[in-house]
């Protein structure tokens, strides 16, 4: 039994290394818990509820990818003058009280505008929690376990994203607003818990050195090191595809569930969950098993995935085709997400890497905002033709897999290798 967990999960890492990587891992997942029981429904409650048009509740979800990206770079900065707990803690701590406001916003039907710049808010502190917790897990492991530890993070989130949306399908069908009252409580009690039992990591606050001269803040212009690299900027481009396609999970999928096939909230809830299960037990197995692949590789079977799974969508109204539909796309997502990431640091230096994540960060959150918009405009424009409405969102990850065959071409082939595959 503890063989067949050792080979999907690294327990001997989280359990037998430092406590704080646990907590910080506990803290994830009930994070992502709380983000993953109200935001699918977010979109289903202003679409249905208040009869906001899609393309509207798209912009929202749009206009919030310009905080996002202002708290990626201003949290880089906060965490170099601050420190990495107190950041990480305000991030959360923060995004709770948004989702208290969103409570209210809800439980008293506040003008959609009030809304939208909630849904801002939650993109800035959700945003916010990324660049401290990154650099806690650099603090705290070293070398090749460091990698494994940031797949730690992320089989965290999902966890939380395999939990949520099933607790959400029950709780939205007795009332929406409480569906943000129990993700606040999720963000405060994460909040909590870093702040407890999270020590310090920062070698500069954890020795209580003289703070001097504050770190400057990753300035938007600084970014131009990473966009000029002409190779790098077609590689952010292709993934922007790849992301917008990523981003019908917010608000896409949850509308076509449940008005267009008429499956159940509650149904909509375990397709999420179906997604978030499937990352937590599968992602390691299939990582190891594409280190001996090029990443590009990686990159053009996963779009293809995408595509073959969201073109299913629209094939049947059917639960058990849905399900399967989920299945292949959540196995694009596997296979493709690690090798993404690799990638970017493989074209940049280490003098300039930060940059380069800086630069590739904006452009993944900038895809998963304009998602729900490129979604919310198809729907309103497709009116009830399923088969129209998924081909065209498929046809975004076919043209992403062109755009990453012809970066194969182009780029050496020892960059494109894992470094794993080639020791």
């Amino acid at each position: 039994m503890t063989a067949w967990l050792d080979a999907v999960f690294p327990r001997r890492a989280l359990l037998e290394g430092d406590r704080r990587l646990l907590h910080l891992f506990i803290g994830r997942t009930l994070g992502g818990m709380g983000f993953a029981i109200t935001i699918p429904f977010l979109s289903l409650y202003l679409h249905s509820e208040r009869g906001v048009a899609m393309t509207v509740v798209g912009g929202m979800f749009f206009l919030s990818a310009f905080f996002g990206a202002a708290a990626q770079l201003l949290g880089g900065g906060w965490t170099d003058r601050y420190g990495r707990k107190v950041v990480m803690v305000g991030a959360q701590i923060g995004r709770g009280a948004i989702f208290l406001g969103l409570a209210a916003a809800v439980l008293f039907h506040a003008p959609i505008a009030w809304i939208a710049a909630l849904v801002c808010g939650s993109s800035f502190f959700g945003r916010l929690f990324e660049p401290p917790s990154g650099a806690m897990v650099a603090d705290l492991v070293e070398g090749e376990r460091r990698s494994e530890a940031y797949a730690i993070l992320r089989v965290g989130g999902n966890l939380g994203w395999a939990i949520g949306p099933a607790l959400g399908g029950f709780l939205a069908t007795l009332s929406y607003w409480s569906l943000f009252l129990i993700s606040a409580a999720m963000m405060f009690a994460s909040g909590l818990l870093l702040g407890a039992k999270v020590s310090e990591t920062s070698p500069r606050h954890r020795k209580g050195a003289p703070l001097g001269a504050a770190p400057e803040t990753l300035r938007l212009g600084e970014l131009g090191v990473a966009f000029r690299d002409r190779m790098f900027l077609r590689y952010c481009l292709t993934t922007l595809l790849l992301f917008t396609v990523m981003g019908q999970l917010i608000s896409t999928l949850s509308v076509y569930v449940v008005d267009w096939a008429g499956r159940s909230k509650a149904e909509l809830g375990y397709l999420y969950s179906l997604n978030g299960l499937l990352v937590v037990l599968v992602q390691f197995p299939a990582a190891r098993a594409l280190l001996r692949f090029r990443m590009t590789t990686a990159l053009i079977a996963g779009s293809l995935l995408y595509a073959v799974g969201y073109a299913m969508m629209g094939l049947g109204s059917g639960f058990p085709l849905l399900a399967a539909a989920m299945f292949v796309v959540t196995i694009g997502e596997i296979t493709s997400t690690p090798a993404s990431m690799n990638l970017v640091a493989r074209f940049s230096s280490e003098e300039f890497r930060g940059r380069y994540m800086g630069a590739f960060g904006l452009a993944s959150s900038f895809g998963w905002s304009v998602g729900p918009l490129v979604g919310g405009v198809l729907l309103d424009m497709a009116k009830g033709k399923a088969v129209l409405l998924w081909s065209l969102i498929a046809s975004l990850t076919v043209l992403g897999a062109v755009g990453f065959w012809d970066l194969r071409r182009r780029i050496d082939r020892t960059m494109d290798q894992n470094r794993e595959a080639t020791t």
